[in-house]
């Protein structure tokens, strides 16, 4: 019964236009979950031109235009939803929660990084986020700002990024201890990610070495040393350097590839043996 229930609403989604389910989208989006859409976007499109996005229909706009969001593939709005936990709105891109958690291993596009700024701007309430602006002193802008556009300013600033966390760790050692958890977590999983790709590119590379290695140099040899190894066969005698058959030879062909045709010299019975 489920899944005739995920059929029709599919069927049913299928008969909606593309842009007119991205509208009901939409609708359903506020002005923070634009604010955050932007921010988890700003590694594919220039921050420049998300800070003029005042709709989720600008963002959808941007990623059309860079070819991150189409009818056939629309996998990274639906990773974005799923992120802001707006599961409920991966029905009208034709997806559903356990699908998404399925496929994310690998096609993720939301860095590692990106995603835990925005988990710890989601756990850092008002209360907290005054104390760590109160600490970071003169080094913040004195204007009012979220927890999100904090950490986006020390990212802009180049006071925190993938590879330094140590003033994060810091203010969230004295303001909010137990979100030093998740920064642990996210490097151990960043180390995880940078094992894994080496190995998987060594063990290509290690292939197509093996491959080139026996196609060109061992084959172009072997080929070579067949066509000059002169035929001394007792039944076979020399003409101009090339073998010649007897009446009764026969040739067989080492191959039938495109390389050229090389034949063995065999001994054969004569009508007297």
């Amino acid at each position: 019964m489920a899944s005739q229930g995920l059929s029709s609403s599919s069927d049913k989604n299928c008969k909606v236009n593309f842009r007119e389910r991205l509208l009901i989208i939409d609708s359903e989006l506020g002005a923070k979950d634009v604010e955050q859409l932007k921010f988890l976007c700003r590694d594919f499109v220039s921050p420049k031109k998300l800070e003029t996005c005042r709709s989720a229909l600008d963002i959808f706009d941007l990623l059309l235009a860079a070819e991150l969001l189409s009818e056939e593939d629309c996998f990274f709005l639906a990773e974005l939803l799923y992120i802001l936990d707006w599961k409920s709105l991966l029905k009208h891109l034709n997806y559903t929660k356990g699908q998404v958690e399925s496929l994310l291993p690998t096609q993720r596009k939301v860095s590692l990084f990106r995603n835990l700024l925005y988990e710890l701007s989601e756990d850092i309430v008002p209360e907290n986020l005054q104390r760590m602006i109160f600490l970071l002193g003169d080094s913040i802008p004195k204007s009012p700002m979220t927890s999100l556009g904090l950490l986006s300013y020390l990212e802009k600033q180049g006071k925190i990024d993938e590879d330094n966390l140590t003033l994060l760790k810091d203010l969230c050692k004295k303001i909010v201890p137990k979100l030093v958890e998740k920064i642990e977590k996210y490097k151990g999983e960043k180390a995880a990610e940078l094992v894994t790709l080496p190995v998987e590119k060594e063990t290509e590379s290690l292939y197509q070495a093996e491959e080139e290695l026996f196609s060109r140099s061992d084959t172009t040899k072997f080929l070579t040393a067949l066509q000059e190894e002169p035929c001394e066969n007792e039944h076979t005698r020399s003409n101009g350097g090339s073998c010649v058959q007897d009446e009764w030879e026969t040739q067989r062909p080492l191959c039938h590839c495109q390389q050229p045709q090389i034949y063995l010299c065999l001994p054969v019975r004569t009508r007297d043996e």
